[in-house]
C-alpha cells in the first residue's frame, strides 16, 4: 500500500510526457511497411516465373493455374491494400551505395502488381466488377506510392506499372454503370500524386556525383581509383583485359587522379538542377535545353556517364501523363458520351482526343505521336464483345 501511494504521489508531482511535434511518427500508418509485408508473403515463384507473370498478366488464361496463383496470393494482395489505403510512404532509402544501390522493392512491386492484374481480371469475369476496380485502383496507389523511394528508376517502374492498371481498368470499363464509372473518376482523381522525374534528381545527384566524390577521396592508391572508375564504365560481362583498358581510358579522360576525378564531379553537380527544370519545360522545348547543356558539359567526360538522357526521361512523364488523360476522358465517355471529349484537352496533342468506335467499345487516341512516332492511344472495351 505504501509504495502504491508513493506511486501515486511520483505521479501527480511528475505527470507523464505529452506528445510533442518531435515525436516518433506511427511506423503502423507508413504504407511501405505494409507492402513490405505483402512482398515477403507473395508466391514462391522463380525469376524466370517472374518474368512471365509480369508480361503475361493482361493477356494469360484465366484457368486453374491463374485461380492458384491468386489464391495463394490473397495475404500479399489484401497487405498491398492495407499500404494503399494510406497516404504517407517512406522506403527509408539512402545513397549511401552510389551506383551499387539496391532497390528490391521495384522488382517486387511489379510481380505484386501482376498478381493485383491477374485477380482484377478473374474478378471481372466472373461478375465482382467493384473488387476488381478495387484491386486496381490499390494497383495504381502502389505505383505511386513505388515511385517516392527517390530515385529516377523508381518514378519510370511507377509510370510502366500504372499503365498496366490503365490498360486493364479501360478494357473492363463498359463493364461499369454510370454510378460504378463516376466512382471511379473520384477515386482517381484522390490518388496519390507520385514523385516526378525533376523531383528524382537531386537523389541521382547524391547517389552518383556525390558518391563518387566520396569515394575518389577515399582512394588510397592508383589499383582502387582504377577499379571506381571501371566501374562506372565495364560491367562483369566482359573480359578483364577489356575492363582494364576501359578503366584506364576513362581514368585518363577524368585528368588521371583523384583530385582531378573530384574536380570533374563537382563541376557537374549543378548540372543535376538544370537537368530537373529541364524536365519541367513543355516536352518540345526539353530536346533544345538538353543540347545546350550536352555542349555546356562536352569537355567534362563524367557527364555522358552520370547524366541521365532527359529526352526520353521527359517523353516518359509525358506518356505518363497523356495516358493518365485518356483514362479519364474515357470515363467521362463512358459516363456522357462522345461529346465529353472537348473538356478533355490533350495534354501534349492539340485539340481533343479523337474517338474511334467499334463493336464492343471505342478508342482514345492522342494527336501525339509518341515515343518512337506510335500514337498513343487508350482501347475502351474488347473488340467484337
Amino acid at each position: 500500500m505504501l509504495r502504491a501511494l508513493c506511486l501515486l504521489l511520483a505521479f501527480s508531482v511528475f505527470p507523464m510526457p505529452t506528445v510533442s511535434a518531435d515525436t516518433a511518427p506511427d511506423l503502423g500508418a507508413n504504407a511501405a511497411l505494409k507492402y513490405w509485408q505483402a512482398f515477403a508473403t507473395m508466391p514462391t515463384m522463380t525469376e524466370a516465373e517472374q518474368n512471365r507473370l509480369n508480361a503475361n498478366c493482361l493477356t494469360m488464361p484465366l484457368d486453374a493455374q491463374a485461380r492458384k496463383l491468386v489464391d495463394s496470393a490473397a495475404y500479399s494482395l489484401r497487405m498491398m491494400h492495407r499500404g494503399a489505403a494510406l497516404r504517407h510512404c517512406n522506403w527509408g532509402i539512402g545513397t549511401e551505395e552510389g551506383i551499387y544501390l539496391l532497390l528490391p522493392h521495384e522488382r517486387a512491386t511489379r510481380v505484386l502488381s501482376s498478381l493485383a492484374c491477374l485477380r482484377a481480371r478473374l474478378r471481372f469475369e466472373q461478375g465482382q466488377s467493384a473488387k476488381a476496380v478495387d484491386d486496381l485502383v490499390a494497383d495504381i496507389t502502389l505505383a505511386r506510392h513505388a515511385s517516392l523511394d527517390g530515385s529516377l528508376i523508381a518514378v519510370l517502374v511507377g509510370y510502366a506499372t500504372e499503365a498496366r492498371a490503365t490498360e486493364l481498368l479501360a478494357r473492363y470499363l463498359p463493364k461499369l454503370d454510370a454510378e460504378a464509372a463516376k466512382s471511379l473518376k473520384t477515386r482517381l482523381a484522390a490518388l496519390p500524386a507520385g514523385a516526378t522525374p525533376a523531383q528524382a534528381m537531386k537523389f541521382e545527384e547524391n547517389a552518383a556525383d556525390v558518391w563518387l566524390i566520396h569515394k575518389a577521396k577515399e582512394t588510397k592508391d592508383k589499383e582502387s581509383l582504377l577499379k571506381l572508375m571501371g566501374s562506372l564504365v565495364t560491367s562483369e560481362k566482359e573480359n578483364r583485359a577489356t575492363r582494364d583498358k576501359k578503366a584506364q581510358e576513362f581514368l585518363d579522360a577524368c585528368g588521371g587522379t583523384a583530385d582531378s576525378v573530384v574536380r570533374f564531379a563537382e563541376q557537374l553537380r549543378p548540372s543535376y538542377a538544370r537537368m530537373a527544370k529541364m524536365l519541367e519545360l513543355p516536352l518540345d522545348q526539353t530536346e533544345s535545353a538538353w543540347k545546350r547543356e550536352a555542349k555546356a558539359e562536352a569537355g567534362n567526360p563524367l557527364f555522358p556517364v552520370l547524366s541521365p538522357v532527359i529526352p526520353k526521361v521527359r517523353q516518359s512523364q509525358a506518356l505518363a501523363d497523356v495516358r493518365r488523360a485518356l483514362l479519364l476522358a474515357a470515363i467521362d465517355v463512358q459516363i456522357g458520351g462522345q461529346a465529353t471529349l472537348k473538356d478533355h484537352p490533350d495534354p501534349i496533342g492539340r485539340g481533343p482526343f479523337e474517338y474511334a468506335a467499334f463493336n464492343g467499345g471505342f478508342e482514345l487516341r492522342s494527336k501525339w505521336p509518341g515515343p518512337g512516332d506510335k500514337p498513343v492511344s487508350l482501347t475502351v472495351g474488347q473488340r467484337g464483345q
